[in-house]
């Protein structure tokens, strides 16, 4: 008999008491840290999107994210503060940590393509210092296209279309100097000024515009088109495209620019379309990328993208008209 209650207390020993002291300890590192735990839930836009869609923290607070994803792969991305998880795997739950150094409000998004509207996987951190509970709105300048006056809504088509793609490595071989603003002006605009100039009498058509190709990429550096590359294949290929022709699965049934007018095309930016592409200045694009597509489906990513990223992407869209980037 006392072999058989020795017996049964060490199955007690081993189905109850170490796993609960297990789970105790567990618990317990989880929670030994200030951090603050909040949980969130990652499911498709169909499926209500991000529960909270609102989170509010204090500058200073160490905050931990427990994500997890019920019914497809999600990833999440705070761009302003550095706060990033790549995958969050379907019944798994993942967890980072932060400290908000700065009040303000700051967006965080999907990074995953978890659905055809995954563009609307968009939540917002409000950080609060409790110091200073009125700070100020803060204030920006207007961007680029605003300030030029360009109406991004608009066709721009070019004057002057190449004979062929523009290529970089034919343009470097010319040892012709382009001095433009690609970012005020568009190619086409650069195109006239150099064909305009008797200096330049003797290229033809072509050589112009392999010089101006060669000139645009020198200007915006390998490094850019390269981080323009990643978040073009992360958010916006599923609709425009891996070719940028605008026949990404996602985007076939947008409306487009038809809504802004019947006759305009329906669907997502070609950005192969040399005529569109080349009559538009970088300021334009980016105003397009930074506002997004008043009811065409088109998000904005100004919100969710720095200055720096919004100008790296424009110079990657040129990549579909502008033959031999540099490599980074």
């Amino acid at each position: 008999m006392k072999r058989e209650w020795f017996a049964l207390g060490i199955v007690a020993l081993l189905v109850i008491v170490f796993p609960a002291s297990l789970f105790g300890y567990q618990a317990w590192r989880t929670n030994s840290s200030d951090a603050r735990v909040i949980d969130v839930i990652a499911s498709s836009p169909e499926n209500g999107g991000w529960s909270p869609d609102e989170i509010r923290v204090n500058v200073g607070e160490h905050v931990r994210l427990r994500i997890a994803a019920p019914d497809v792969v999600h990833g999440f991305e705070i761009p302003a503060l550095d706060v990033r998880v790549d995958e969050i795997l379907p019944g798994h739950v993942q967890e980072v940590e932060f400290v908000a150094t700065r009040a303000g409000r700051f967006p965080f998004a999907c990074t995953r393509w978890c659905s055809v509207n995954h563009w609307r996987m968009r939540g917002v951190i409000w950080v609060s210092d409790p110091a200073q509970p009125a700070l100020p709105a803060p204030t920006f300048a207007p961007p680029l296209y605003q300030q030029l006056r360009i109406d991004i809504d608009a066709m721009h088509p070019a004057q002057n279309i190449p004979p062929r793609k523009p290529s970089a490595a034919r343009g470097a071989q010319l040892n012709l100097r382009v001095d433009a603003d690609f970012r005020t002006q568009s190619p086409d605009a650069v195109f006239a000024k150099l064909r305009a100039d008797a200096a330049y009498d003797a290229y033809d058509d072509q050589q112009l515009w392999d010089a101006i190709a060669f000139a645009y990429f020198q200007n915006v550096g390998a490094e850019n088109i390269a981080n323009g590359a990643r978040r073009y294949a992360r958010d916006c290929a599923a609709c425009h495209g891996e070719r940028g022709d605008g026949q990404g699965p996602a985007g076939k049934d947008l409306p487009g620019l038809t809504t802004m007018h019947p006759d305009m095309p329906r669907g997502p930016a070609n950005f192969t379309d040399a005529s569109a592409m080349l009559g538009a200045s970088d300021a334009l694009l980016q105003g397009k990328i930074l506002r997004g597509g008043m009811g065409t489906g088109m998000p904005e990513w100004g919100s969710l993208y720095t200055d720096a990223d919004l100008w790296s992407v424009v110079a990657f869209l040129r990549t579909f008209t502008f033959d031999d980037p540099p490599a980074p």
